[in-house]
């Protein structure tokens, strides 16, 4: 993807949500990454997942497309 220092947070959700969204943005040729520390430190065996929240990172190239798409994806929510 990209250095760690050019990506930034556009989405803090389930990781179903993060991973609907990771979908939609790489259907509009934007690269994503989805982290979900919680589930990195239960595979290691230091704790107990809860809950599976995650944060979706993008470059900060495209932050501005991402963000109207993340628009999109969230009015979709208030329709139903």
């Amino acid at each position: 993807m990209t250095d760690k220092n050019d990506l930034t947070l556009l989405f803090t959700g389930s990781e179903i949500n993060a991973n609907v969204l990771k979908e939609i943005l790489e259907d509009n040729q934007i690269s994503s990454l989805v982290r979900n520390d919680m589930n990195s430190s239960k595979a290691a065996g230091f704790g107990v997942s809860f809950g599976s929240e995650a944060n979706l990172y993008v470059a900060n190239k495209d932050i501005e497309n991402a963000k109207v798409l993340l628009d999109q994806f969230l009015k979709s929510f208030e329709n139903k």
